[in-house]
């Protein structure tokens, strides 16, 4: 199944440091650089001796196309790397504000620590999120009756590993509190 990302939230909060990064470590030459306005990579792929593929990335979120622009870079690395786009945003993606997530308590941990594993831009992953004392309970109650939860906050990937922060609306998963997770 081939699917395009089209989610503006999401586009817009991909950042420009972290996409540098991947280029990098995949072999891209930075072509030219605008600092504040945008820069220019090229990858020769070996498949095709005289294909050379190019990406304009840029650097200001504010940029009214950003959005727009993400999703071109994602078309791009899509045919370059042969992977789909959900597999390439799920290593690209720093943050989403304001996101749902539902999933089950897979870890209880000292502090009110929990682990849960829950579904980021389609792809299951471990989050870790800090509760307070009640709601540390519910989660309790999830893990041991391995009852799914949903929970909305800032997820941040953090040295690849997901933090949901400033969170709100913890509770277990009914139908009466479905959320669409991203």
């Amino acid at each position: 199944m081939i699917v395009t990302v089209r989610d503006p939230n999401i586009l817009s909060n991909l950042d420009p440091k972290a996409i540098t990064t991947y280029l990098k470590a995949r072999g891209w030459l930075e072509e030219s650089h605008i600092p504040e306005k945008e820069s220019v990579w090229v990858n020769s792929t070996n498949d095709q001796e005289y294909d050379e593929y190019d990406i304009t990335l840029p650097l200001n979120r504010t940029t009214r196309s950003y959005a727009l622009r993400m999703a071109e870079i994602l078309e791009t690395l899509e045919k370059v790397e042969e992977r789909s786009q959900l597999d390439i945003l799920s290593d690209l993606i720093t943050t989403i504000p304001n996101t749902s997530i539902q999933g089950i308590v897979t870890k209880l941990s000292q502090q009110n620590n929990i682990t849960v594993m829950g579904f980021i831009i389609a792809k299951l992953e471990l989050i870790n999120i800090k509760l307070n004392p009640e709601e540390y309970q519910i989660a309790t109650t999830a893990y041991n009756e391995r009852l799914p939860i949903t929970c909305t906050g800032d997820l941040i990937k953090d040295n690849n590993t997901f933090l949901l922060v400033n969170y709100h609306s913890f509770a277990l998963y009914t139908p009466s509190t479905e959320h669409v997770a991203v």
